[in-house]
């Protein structure tokens, strides 16, 4: 019996579960995003959060509402009204990035090297919509910075890949 070998490339291991584990990051991405779109109904609710937090600086005295648990607080607060404020928008960004990065995984799923490059563009599109809609401050650049940690790992092991697509 002969190896009737065609000359297609095989998937390594590797990318095969690196593939597999972004597919799964990009079915959740694009739950997140149509929870994240019907989020923006507690607006209410978060006015009156806001209230509470007030009254909850006006109890702890001056000296600690002034200092960094207040403006953690505030910035905390106003982040949440800025996210729910532009939650649709938000949501429907975090769909289309999901879709474009699904769609660049499925390129590399096949060994194409095109995906690597949609889908690296896709992970930074995730990292700049929090700092777009909910602007630049601490606590929008810590909810990003966990998500940019693993963005850029993922981006790291594919391009260690990229040797076995064309």
């Amino acid at each position: 019996m002969t190896d009737m070998n065609t000359g297609a490339s095989k998937r390594p291991t590797f990318l095969t579960v690196l593939c597999i584990l972004s597919f799964i990051g990009g079915a959740w991405g694009i739950i997140g995003g149509v929870m994240n779109m019907s989020a923006g109904a507690g607006t209410e609710a978060l006015s009156e959060m806001s209230t509470q937090m007030e009254e909850a600086k006006a109890q702890m005295g001056d000296d600690a509402a002034s200092g960094v648990a207040g403006s953690m607080m505030d910035a905390a607060a106003d982040v949440a009204m800025k996210a729910a404020a532009n939650a649709k928008q938000i949501g429907i960004s975090n769909i289309v990035l999901a879709i474009i990065s699904l769609l660049g995984v499925w390129m590399m799923w096949n060994l194409k090297k095109n995906g690597f490059y949609l889908y690296t563009l896709a992970t930074i599109g995730g990292l700049l919509v929090p700092l777009i809609f909910l602007g630049v401050n601490l606590v929008s650049i810590l909810s990003v910075g966990v998500g940019g940690l693993i963005g850029v790992v993922f981006i790291i092991l594919y391009g260690m890949n990229l040797k076995h697509m064309a």
